[in-house]
């Protein structure tokens, strides 16, 4: 009997065919599978509309493994959608009636355009933004661009050049030089400012790439510890590396892994060309994709509108966290953010409150292993847990956080240093003492003070009585106080 508790979706790519299979767990999506074959199917494209027999094989060996994979999932919990390559095969082309057999399910040739917005939606699912967001998704023998807001897409386009076609056309011999490269963006920016000027009047808040060449990026920008907003100038640098390579095969970035090197140079042309033409300032990699769309577009009970809440909320069923103490150490740490001067935290005003809430929720995650060392465990359990909703960096900072609470709820050290980011280091020091106040875990027995700063010092005001009438409060504001005489002093009054 097959299962109805697990859901797969299949992505024909022109470059990379995709499975993901996810099950549902307390209220979000848990990947328990992945594959991804490297088929190339755009590089066996005729002139013709037919496929070469080398990529045919391929594909149907992918597919094998594929059909193999979800024999024991339910048929109504399995889709699958073929893209730009399969779009270009002649209908009457035997190898989709062999495609559709070898996978034993239906497969479905979408549209550019229902590419482009199941791709925006894979992304909005995956990702906290709630304002204007420009997706693009460069593929293999296509690129998508979904400009909307929420899980609306409302400007959709699919553009005909994609990172396989595009090394065929401009790097048949691998070799890299500025000619080539130069005519690569060039025809980038001849076919998007033919559709450029919907998205310049629209606008966005920001701009969220996914798939290959924006993960390569994202890759090298974090083996370099840069920014991971990608910008023109540092892509034009790139590019100016690699031209010094001379050859994709010669081609050693700093932090370009290997699998990644045959469409790099294609897809960074194609990049800044898009940048160029819809006057791009930053964009950044996202997780989501078409893929994830598929799967949030059967799962209907998960499409959340806030989708760093409904992690929170899986994660605290996932590992039984008191929920109420979350929301006390939540109300108080936004309390003691709203009454620090404005300038004392350079972090964008909903950033900080929604890593304030993020940490509140989670700081005691490493409580269900155990007490002892409970900060080491909860960073650990983040550090390796799907966090749909919260970007690379986002998650840096969640994990740099959860770690300065160490001390608070368990009987380990303190933590030696605070976030070098001197805003974060700030946003912990509130946070420690909110968790601090709420020790009780009573909803009438909160240490309630009213707190000012001046310069870097923090002054907790205290209703007359309170510490003497609370020792252990008072005890552990002792110790916090000796431990932030480091980082710019506590004093209680």
């Amino acid at each position: 009997m097959r299962s109805t508790d697990y859901y797969a979706a299949i992505d024909l790519g022109s470059n990379s065919f995709h499975m993901l299979v996810v099950r549902v767990v307390a209220g979000s999506v848990q990947v328990v599978s992945k594959i991804r074959r490297k088929v190339r199917l755009a590089s066996g494209l005729k002139s013709d509309g037919s496929l070469d027999s080398a990529a045919r094989e391929r594909a149907l060996q992918c597919l094998a493994i594929f059909a193999d994979r979800v024999n024991d999932i339910a048929p109504e919990n399995i889709t699958a959608v073929g893209t730009a390559t399969l779009r270009k095969l002649k209908d009457s082309d035997p190898f989709l009636t062999q495609v559709r057999e070898t996978l034993g399910h239906p497969l479905r040739i979408i549209s550019g355009e229902e590419e482009a917005a199941t791709i925006f939606q894979g992304i909005a699912h995956t990702t906290a933004h709630h304002g204007r967001m420009l997706a693009i998704d460069i593929g293999g023998a296509s690129t998508e661009l979904a400009l909307g807001q929420g899980f609306q897409p409302n400007i959709l386009r699919s553009l005909d050049f994609g990172c396989v076609t595009w090394i065929n056309r401009f790097f048949p011999d691998n070799k890299i030089a500025e000619a080539n490269c130069a005519a690569a963006i060039q025809d980038v920016e001849n076919i998007v400012n033919e559709h450029a000027e919907p998205y310049k009047e629209h606008g966005w808040d920001i701009g969220l790439g996914a798939s290959g060449t924006f993960k390569a990026l994202q890759e090298i920008a974090l083996e370099r510890r840069m920014p991971e907003r990608i910008t023109l100038p540092w892509l034009e640098q790139l590019l100016t590396e690699s031209i010094q390579h001379g050859d994709i095969n010669a081609l050693n970035l700093h932090g370009l892994k290997e699998s990644r090197k045959p469409t790099f140079i294609s897809g960074l042309c194609i990049l800044i060309g898009i940048f160029r033409s819809l006057g791009i300032n930053t964009i950044e990699a996202t997780e989501g994709a078409l893929r994830e769309g598929l799967i949030y577009g059967m799962l209907e009970e998960l499409q959340h509108p806030d989708v760093q809440l409904r992690t929170l909320e899986s994660l605290a069923r996932t590992y039984h966290l008191d929920q109420q103490q979350a929301k006390r150490v939540h109300e108080l740490a936004l309390k003691y953010y709203q009454q620090a001067p404005a300038a004392w935290c350079d972090i964008a005003e909903e950033e900080a409150i929604n890593l304030l809430r993020a940490v509140s929720y989670l700081h005691e995650i490493g409580l269900s292993l155990s007490y002892q060392h409970a900060s080491s465990h909860g960073h650990y359990l983040l550090a390796n847990s799907n966090l749909p909703g919260f970007n690379a960096r986002q998650r840096e900072n969640l994990l740099k956080l959860v770690q300065a609470i160490a001390g608070i709820i368990d009987d380990d050290e303190q933590p030696e240093a605070l976030p070098e980011h001197l805003s974060l280091a700030r946003l912990a020091r509130l946070l420690r003492l909110a968790v601090l106040a709420c020790q009780r875990r009573n909803d009438a027995m909160i240490a309630e003070a009213s707190l000012s700063i001046d310069e870097n010092e923090i002054t907790l005001n205290f209703a007359d009585g309170f510490l003497e009438n609370n020792p252990y409060l008072y005890s552990l504001y002792c110790t916090e106080s000796a431990w932030q005489e480091a980082f710019g002093g506590l004093r209680l009054s």
